[in-house]
């Protein structure tokens, strides 16, 4: 079994075992995919899984004592 670096947004890359596409979104879901994308294709893949998984925290009230 191969080792597989975790990918940043950054570093998202093909792995050179073939179209096996890697990323870490910014709340630590690890996600892959084995489509024939292209790198801008695959950084699209990656944000969408971002931002189903991933949503922007939100607060509302006043912004004191906020833990």
């Amino acid at each position: 079994m191969k080792k597989f670096k975790k990918l940043s947004k950054e570093e998202l890359k093909t792995v050179k075992a073939g179209q096996v596409w890697i990323a870490e979104t910014r709340c630590g879901i690890t996600a892959t995919t084995t489509q024939d994308w292209t790198p801008q294709q695959a950084s699209e893949w990656r944000d969408r899984v971002e931002a189903i998984n991933c949503p922007t925290p939100t607060h509302s009230g006043p912004s004191q004592n906020l833990a």
